[in-house]
């Protein structure tokens, strides 16, 4: 769905939400045993809720079956998750420009710190498979600064695309890819500067 048209349901959703309003607040001068103010009420906690499972529906859930055993992994990839989920919220609820671009320039920093992490960590190891998973991570970086031109050049198409690769990436990457180098992982842990955990927006919470 292009932002145009989520700006336009947003816009359709906004305007019923403030007509049941009125309605609600006309409908209590018939008196509070009137049935049709509580009618109406029930009608928009119903739409919240199905607005809200709608949206985590569209969401990536973090799974037990997805956990490494490594913390640090483990770690790196929740909040990826959580990040990638951030975006696509600010995509959804077509918040400003500034703060989609803020979620995105999040989760590809935090996509280059986490590489960075899992190389160092299969460099100490000696593992084996060490450059071909430094291409992996090379391919996608490349890929997502492709998507990132068409962003530029035409934000309301690509918008859509980056959060399609993001996800189907993500989902990949941890059932898939990691899942090669984990047994040869017997040093997990790495001289970590804290401050690198931190996310920039709004302390990571959904917008």
């Amino acid at each position: 769905m292009s932002m145009i048209s989520r700006t336009i349901n947003m816009f359709l959703l906004s305007i019923l939400i403030m007509a049941l309003l009125i309605i609600v607040i006309l409908s209590f001068m018939l008196g509070f045993g009137h049935p049709l103010p509580w009618i109406v009420i029930g009608v928009l906690v119903t739409i919240g809720i199905i607005h809200d499972k709608l949206l985590k529906k569209k969401q990536l859930v973090w799974q037990d079956s997805m956990a490494t055993g490594i913390a640090l992994i483990d770690h790196d990839h929740k909040r990826l998750i959580m990040l990638i989920n951030i975006f696509q919220e600010a995509t959804e609820f077509n918040i400003s420009e500034r703060k989609v671009q803020l979620a995105l320039d999040e989760v590809i920093r935090y996509t280059k710190y986490h590489f960075n992490r899992e190389e160092q960590l299969m460099a100490l190891n000696q593992y084996p498979g060490l450059k071909e998973h430094q291409l992996q991570h090379q391919q996608m970086i490349d890929e997502i600064e492709l998507y990132m031109k068409e962003y530029r050049s035409d934000p309301d198409v690509a918008l859509d695309h980056i959060l399609q690769f993001l996800q189907s990436w993500l989902m990949n990457h941890i059932k898939g890819n990691d899942r090669q180098y984990i047994p040869y992982l017997t040093i997990t842990k790495l001289d970590d500067d804290a401050e690198l955990h931190k996310p920039r927006i709004d302390d990571a919470k959904p917008l």
